[in-house]
């Protein structure tokens, strides 16, 4: 008796994904093809949803990572956005700490949310006399372990800066007119420090404005 079409469908599905058997030889070659061809396709949504990261990793580790990625069942994302939210952390636990790679790693992820927080993010007029202040929700610092501009030109195939101690924070804020700035090493501090209630400190009002910090309720 022939399968309905659907349940056909759903099974083929199934066999093109992890191997699962269906109704068609998966020794033919029609079936190893098509396999073939969306395995490719996985493997190439997962280097554009972080090609910046990936681009500061070696052919072979890049590969490697890929690989694991879609075989874990990623890949298949229909838009680039919703593919990063998921290959990103998948990454972020697999990269050497610290790593040029996973800074920009850390960076694409807290681009991300700072973008969501933009569209509603209102500045504070005043700064309250008393507070608890936390770290932002849609906020992060990030440490550079060479200079910004340096590791940002590797992605162009520019030479790799050496790997040193943290070197310059940048800051993530739906506040900031570009999401993101350099970070004093004040505010890094004052960043480090928090929950804190030294509103008093002369950091607090402009990471208030930026959106990187906000006032416990």
């Amino acid at each position: 008796m022939t399968p309905p079409l659907t349940q056909f469908q759903t099974d083929l599905a199934l066999a093109l994904r992890d191997g699962t058997a269906c109704a068609i030889d998966p020794e033919s070659s029609g079936l190893r093809f098509t396999t073939m061809v969306r395995r490719s396709w996985c493997e190439g949504r997962s280097i554009e949803a972080a090609r910046a990261v990936l681009a500061l990793l070696p052919p072979r580790e890049r590969h490697r990572l890929v690989a694991l990625y879609v075989d874990c069942g990623g890949g298949v994302a229909a838009f680039l956005p919703t593919e990063s939210e998921t290959l990103l952390p998948f990454l972020a636990q697999r990269l050497p700490n610290p790593s040029h790679a996973l800074t920009l790693c850390k960076m694409d992820r807290a681009l991300a949310r700072a973008r969501q927080g933009a569209a509603d993010f209102v500045a504070p007029t005043a700064k309250p006399e008393r507070s608890i202040l936390i770290r932002g929700p849609h906020a992060a610092l990030v440490w550079f372990h060479a200079d910004p501009a340096a590791v940002m030109a590797a992605i162009g195939n520019g030479p790799v800066p050496p790997l040193g101690p943290p070197r310059q924070p940048v800051l993530f804020a739906p506040g900031l007119p570009n999401l993101f700035r350099l970070a004093s090493r004040a505010e890094a501090a004052f960043w480090d420090s928090l929950p804190a209630a030294d509103i008093r400190s002369p950091v607090a009002g402009q990471l208030l404005r930026d959106g990187a910090i906000s006032c416990l309720a």
